[in-house]
């Protein structure tokens, strides 16, 4: 075998040896050589100019800008074809469009057997790119695209083949120039490498694996990849990354405007795209991470809207195209937002990113719009096609996963316009964290949250778990410290309550599922604790409702099925301010009321209207406790306002729930205005009404409740306290009906008498012991087997019509209060002597009365007003088994008869029998007292008082009593100290049907005064004078009065008539003592109390000797009383009068001097002018008189009529207020000249003169001298 392959390769040498040898071969090869070097030489030096040449005409013409090039350099052997500095020019020749510093390309001698073009070398050095743009749709190249999109394409049934291999760009840089926002952009040092291209059968299945490396404006940009662009899958991988990219430059190129402007943030990334083409159904994914730093986002107000410093995004794989997205991490930090709501309650957001009407209108015009060429209808249709066969297809559900989500100290920015007024809130220190987050696994998701709120609004923390493919979510929420007063805005729209202080914490456990509807929402393991919340009315600043520290436990909330089961409520400290308004309203009830309307959002009222079409809520707490509480209230509706402070006050309720029905037991301790404690146990059922309680009250400030039924007393309580052990049932059914049954007393109480504010009444306890007492429909009834009073007091006044005061206890007649202590008949007003005087004392004389008449403590104060009140309408039954009396004291004031009777029981002891409103017998009655500081006092007798015609018959008795203890009031009333006297007393009284009869006694023995005491309290009047004028010889006062009648005719018997007398003649004693003399030892009473005088005149006449011999008489018996004279004149009378006189002395005066010299004695008294002779010395003495008078035209003094010169020198007299004063106390003078030698002169005094006539009210002169008494 080897020997025939060496025959056979020996025999194929020889044959190639001739070939060579060969002629013919010879000129093949030298033809061959020839044109090898004549293509050689065209190649290098012929075909350069020509394909420069040609190639600039043609770039000219076809690109319509100047184009030229340096150099072209062409290897005809390895078709290498060099192009050094290419440069085309800007349309028109200004300016740069692209530049090219080195262009090598080298063919493949392939192509020739391939029959397609093979490049194997494709490389740029240093190219530069310019381009500009105009503006929106406009650069400096739109003019190619244009003439180049209107070439006619021919349809290729198949693909061009070609390959180009080694494609390198170098160096690059392209220059962006955008006139429209006057921004300049460069992407320099780039760098493009693609190993082939192909459409080569042999080359289509062939990973071409390009890379691009550039500058973007600084910023480095990498793209490596791999792809085969022109094989069936187009099967691409290509890795991008971004190094700072500079994203608002990047964004202003975005074809459509974008809703928010974004003013900072550098892109950077780290991608791996993947595409693949299989049975027409392309893959796309994308895997890697992109950050974006110092990101800063504002809305188009250029307002802030979000910013973050950094956002980092790591994908595992992102499929778009099959809903599949997969992160491994997503992390934002620092971010903030900045959020708006407006009033009509859409967001910012939903405004900013909501789609543009005429953007709407014109992707629906274009949708609607037919095919414009037959082309594109059948184009339109296979898409139709394609389309329909897409949408028979279900769509691929969302598979999105995140493996860890972290959000890091965010801030949130939120205004709020939505609210009553606009509001800023926000968050602040925001962490959120997510991690094994899925959208189609059933595993659940765990998350975190938690933020501070700003503005000191506390806190918020939410952890829990999440599935969206179970459709079960779980969380657990606490929040701490939630500043309440940042509500208030959106409180607003619910009530008019103004929160001013108050945080809220709480903690609950929330779980939810969805997967059936309706969706239930479980909250358990919840508890709410409220602190320092204080909730006034609008505009008010103490708050209506505080509360110290508040805490509810929640055991369940089932929203779905409407049931809530509480385990307890439990306040401490709170404090509530209730007042009711004059109108009747509370003010508690009007913080219920919205103080805006609020806005109408749809899906608010859909809530609501969800809310009110469900079933009704059914709940049930365990235990409300109320602990260390304070309930304020004032009632305005009443005269004075009714003010009540319970505190503390502790309340326990037991077992509350929606059934109405259910009693709950209920505890209850409270103190009334910090003065007794009321306990009450037992159940209360709210529907319908039953109460059953256990009631222990002790020292209860029952006087609070006064103004309630104050305003128809006569009284005012200044202090009543309540004790009471017993039962109490209310119930309400038809009728409202009560029963109690146990003890009850009323402790320390003070009655005052309303009118004038004196004590009136009071006791230190009345106790009903072993008490019935009902209230229903048909009337009340009190019954108690015994009444005990302990220790009281009182004033019980018997007015002058014989009517008790404790009859006008309860006011008859609207209108001013009747005074319960003082006798509205007694028109003197006369103070009534205090119930405990600093010293003991019995009776007060009949002077006491008068004196203190002068003035009234409360004839200053604003008289009090009462209402009369209205008569049961049903029945009221009583009845008091006993009436025990004991250690108690009265003062008893008999205005019946005069003088006042006026005694302070002391230590009074004793019983009443049994008695009530439907007795027919009268109870016996045995009472032993003391007059203070005196002998025992004894009343016997019989008394029936609440029938409807009191009857009663009694029998008092005093001896003894000692009038020197009445010494204070004496001396405070009548400015005198009683040194010494006594007073006998003996009384009785009988009244029935309305007739008293009535026996008074009163005896008075050796009253004396002392020394008159300084007082301002004390009277002015001669109270002395008075009781010399009531004494007899020897020094006694003795009055017995009987007296009978009707109490309804206060005119009722002669005996008070005559007593009337009698008190008028004490009254006269004290201010008109004169008249008293006058009555004692005849004559006038007015008239002795002056004398009168001529006019001008000082002269006593007969008449007025007769009233001073009168009062000489009457001093002569009484040493100790002393008289002043009060000269008076009249101007009006007295002046003309003096002048009169004055001329007529004149006149006089002249007849005196015609009469004296004529050598005869004259006595001058009895020079008298004859009126025959009048005129003359009238007109002497006119002449004489030293004033101004008329002349005639010589001068001399004219002549005058008699009236004229009367009228002058009368005019001309020197009469002026010293001659009247001297007129005056010469008529005094007058009078005591009478008087002196008939009475001691040290008696008599002249005073200072009145010149004037005020005060004289009588009938007599006005020019006289007044006495007076001392």
């Amino acid at each position: 075998m080897a020997s025939i392959n060496k025959a056979s390769f020996a025999s194929s040498m020889r044959t190639m040896r001739d070939v060579a040898q060969s002629r013919r071969t010879r000129r093949v090869i030298t033809g061959l050589l020839i044109f090898i070097v004549l293509f050689g030489l065209l190649g290098f030096f012929a075909a350069p100019p020509l394909i420069r040449h040609i190639a600039e005409q043609q770039l000219s013409k076809q690109l319509d800008r100047p184009a030229t090039i340096g150099r072209i350099a062409l290897n005809p052997y390895t078709l290498k074809l060099e192009a050094d500095r290419v440069h085309i020019g800007e349309r028109g020749g200004a300016g740069n469009f692209v530049d090219i510093e080195r262009l090598i390309v080298q063919p493949s001698w392939s192509s020739l057997f391939r029959a397609a073009p093979i490049i194997d070398e494709v490389q740029l050095d240093s190219p530069r790119f310019h381009v500009v743009r105009y503006d929106a749709q406009r650069f400096n190249f739109t003019d190619l695209i244009e003439k180049f999109s209107k070439q006619p394409s021919t349809p290729d049934t198949k693909p061009t083949l070609f390959s180009v291999s080694n494609i390198r760009l170098e160096n690059g840089q392209i220059t962006f120039d955008d006139k429209l926002l006057g921004a300049t952009h460069v992407i320099d040092q780039w760098k493009l490498g693609i190993p082939f291209i192909a459409t080569l059968p042999s080359k289509t299945d062939i990973f071409v694996e390009p890379l691009l490396r550039a500058r973007i404006d600084g910023s480095p940009l990498a793209i490596d990849g791999k792809t085969k662009p022109f094989s069936a899958s187009r099967e691409s991988e290509v890795s991008l990354r971004f190094d700072g990219l500079d994203v608002p430059r990047l964004i202003s190129y975005v074809p459509t405007k974008l809703p928010v402007i974004v003013q900072s943030g550098k892109l950077s990334t780290d991608l791996k795209l993947n595409f693949v083409m299989s049975n027409d159904a392309p893959t796309l994914r994308v895997a890697g991470t992109v950050d974006l730093n110092d990101v800063n986002v504002q809305d188009p107000g250029k307002a802030p809207f979000f910013a973050a410093r950094a956002v980092h995004v790591a994908a595992r794989t992102l499929e778009p195209l099959k809903s599949l997205y997969q992160f491994d991490d997503i992390r934002i930090d620092a971010p903030s937002a900045n959020l708006a709501r407006d009033r009509s309650g859409v967001l910012s957001v939903e405004r900013m990113f909501a789609p543009a009407p005429a953007a709407a209108k014109a992707v629906a015009e274009s949708a609607s719009a037919p095919a414009a060429a037959s082309s594109a209808s059948d184009a339109n249709s296979a898409a139709k096609t394609d389309a329909t066969k897409d949408a028979a297809k279900p769509a691929p559900p969302l598979d999105l996963s995140i493996k860890r989500f972290v959000l890091n100290d965010g801030t949130v920015n939120v205004r709020d316009e939505a609210a009553s007024r606009p509001v800023d809130v926000g968050l602040e220190k925001l962490a959120v964290t997510l991690t094994d987050f899925s959208t189609l696994a059933t595993a659940p998701a765990h998350y975190t949250l938690n933020t501070d709120l700003k503005r000191s609004g506390g806190s918020l923390g939410l952890a829990g778990a999440l599935s969206l493919a179970a459709k079960t979510a779980s969380a657990k929420l606490d929040v701490k410290s939630l500043n309440l007063p940042l509500l208030q805005p959106y409180l607003d729209a619910a009530t008019t309550a103004q929160v001013t202080d108050g945080a809220l914490s709480t903690t609950a456990n929330i779980g939810a599922n969805w997967s059936k509807s309706p969706a239930a929402v479980m909250i358990a393991d919840t508890q709410l604790d409220m602190r320092s919340l204080k909730v006034a009315a609008r505009g008010g600043r103490e708050p209506l409702i505080a509360l110290a520290q508040g805490s509810v436990k929640v055991k369940q909330v089932d929203l779905n099925a409407r049931t809530a089961d509480v385990t307890s409520v439990d306040t401490t400290g709170l404090a509530v301010d209730v007042q009711r308004l004059k109108d009747g309203s509370i003010n508690l009830a009007s913080l219920g009321a919205a103080h805006e309307a609020e806005p109408t959002r749809t899906a608010i009222h859909a809530a609501k209207k969800a809310q009110a079409e469900g079933p009704a809520w059914r709940y049930k707490i365990g235990e409300l406790n109320v602990k260390d509480a304070t309930a304020n209230f004032t009632d305005n509706t009443t005269p004075q306002p009714v003010k009540l402070g319970i505190t503390p006050l502790q309340l326990k309720v037991q077992q509350i729930s929606n059934d109405l029905g259910r009693p709950l037991p209920v505890e209850l301790q409270a103190t009334l205005n910090g003065k007794g404690t009321l306990d009450l146990k037992g159940d209360v059922t709210a529907t319908p009404l039953k109460v059953a309680v256990k009631v222990n009250a002790n020292r209860l400030d029952a006087a609070a409740f006064e103004p309630y039924f104050g305003s128809r007393l006569n009284a005012a309580i200044a202090s009543a306290l309540l004790n009471a052990s017993g039962d109490l049932a209310v119930s309400q059914a038809k009728s409202l009906k009560a029963s109690y049954r146990g003890d009850v007393a009323l402790v320390d109480v003070r009655m005052l008498d309303k009118a004038t504010s004196d004590p009136f009444a009071g006791w230190r306890s009345l106790a009903l012991s072993k008490l019935k007492a009902d209230y229903d429909e048909h009337g009340t009834s009190v019954d108690a087997e015994r009444v005990t009073f302990t220790r009281f007091y009182g004033r019980v006044l018997l007015d002058a019509q014989g009517k008790l005061n404790l009859t006008d206890v309860v006011a008859h007649e609207s209108g001013a209060a009747q005074s319960l202590t003082r006798d509205k008949n007694n028109k003197g007003g006369a103070e009534p002597v205090p119930l405990t005087p600093p010293t003991a004392s019995a009776v007060v004389n009949s002077s006491a009365p008068v004196v203190a008449s002068a003035s009234a403590p409360a004839s200053s104060a604003a008289p009090a007003t009462v209402t009369a009140a209205t008569p049961p309408q049903n029945p009221v039954k009583l009845h008091f088994g006993q009436l025990v009396l004991q250690q108690g004291r009265v003062t008893y004031t008999d205005n019946f008869i005069k003088p006042n009777y006026t005694a302070n029981l002391v230590g009074i002891q004793g019983t009443v029998g049994a008695f009530g409103t439907q007795s027919t017998t009268s109870a016996p009655v045995e009472i032993a007292a003391k007059l203070a500081a005196n002998g025992p006092l004894s009343i016997r007798g019989t008394v029936n008082p609440l029938i409807a015609k009191p009857a009663l018959d009694l029998t008092a008795s005093a001896h003894d009593i000692e009038l020197t203890n009445l010494t204070p009031y004496s001396a405070k009333y009548a400015g005198y100290p009683i040194t010494k006297g006594k007073l006998n007393v003996d009384l009785h009284y009988k009244l029935e049907n309305d007739q008293l009869n009535a026996d008074n006694h009163l005896f008075i023995d050796q009253l004396t005064f002392g020394d008159h005491v300084e007082n301002d309290t004390a009277t002015k009047l001669p109270v002395r004078l008075a009781i010399s004028l009531l004494k007899n010889s020897r020094g006694e006062i003795d009055v017995n009065l009987p007296v009978s009648g009707s109490l309804s005719n206060p005119e009722f018997s002669i005996g008070g008539l005559i007593w009337h007398a009698v008190l008028n003649l004490l009254q006269k004693a004290v201010t008109a003592p004169f008249s008293l003399i006058a009555h004692a030892f005849g004559g006038s009473g007015e008239e002795l109390g002056y004398v009168e005088f001529e006019p001008g005149s000082a002269q006593l006449s007969e008449d007025d000797n007769k009233k001073l011999d009168t009062i000489v008489k009457a001093l002569g018996s009484k040493p100790s009383i002393k008289m002043d004279l009060i000269g008076r004149v009249d101007p009006k009378l007295d002046e003309p009068a003096l002048r009169a006189r004055y001329v007529d002395r004149l006149v006089k005066q002249q007849k005196i001097k015609d009469v004296v010299g004529n050598g005869q004695s004259v006595d001058l008294s009895s020079v008298t002018v004859d009126p025959k002779e009048y005129d003359k010395y009238l007109t002497k003495a006119y002449k004489s008189a030293d004033f101004k008078k008329p002349r005639n035209f010589v001068g001399l003094t004219k002549s005058m009529p008699d009236d004229d010169m009367k009228s002058a020198l009368a005019a001309n007299a020197p009469i002026d207020e010293a001659s009247l004063r001297q007129l005056a106390q010469q008529r005094a003078q007058s009078v005591q000249q009478y008087l002196d030698g008939k009475i001691d002169s040290s008696r008599v005094f002249i005073v200072a003169p009145k010149l004037d006539a005020d005060g004289i009210n009588d009938k007599g002169a006005t020019t006289r001298v007044d006495f007076g008494l001392k």
